[in-house]
């Protein structure tokens, strides 16, 4: 069993700030991230949370999120993953 991270955030920016700052101290975890609308607006997305949940190369993800919206999709697409989900409120 192999653990990833997948990080969900209403702000494309935060995301992407968090992913290159984990990836320096935990360089074989595969983190990838979900932030922003379709459209790179704040808020939120199921197509972006199911893609980064395909492309984590991990067998089981940790998925961390902001607001609770972010929470509501993740658990939307938490019920179409194939892999096993676990989810952590950082706000």
């Amino acid at each position: 069993m192999s653990l990833g991270i997948t990080l969900v955030s209403h702000s494309p920016k935060i995301v992407a700030g968090l992913s290159d700052l984990l990836s320096q101290v935990a360089k074989d975890v595969s983190i990838t991230i979900a932030g922003g609308t379709e459209q790179n607006d704040i808020g939120t997305s199921m197509d972006k949370i199911m893609t980064a949940f395909e492309e984590n190369k991990a067998d089981e993800i940790l998925a961390f999120y902001d607001l609770g919206s972010a929470k509501m999709n993740l658990e939307m697409a938490q019920e179409f993953a194939s892999k096993k989900i676990h989810l952590y409120d950082v706000a």
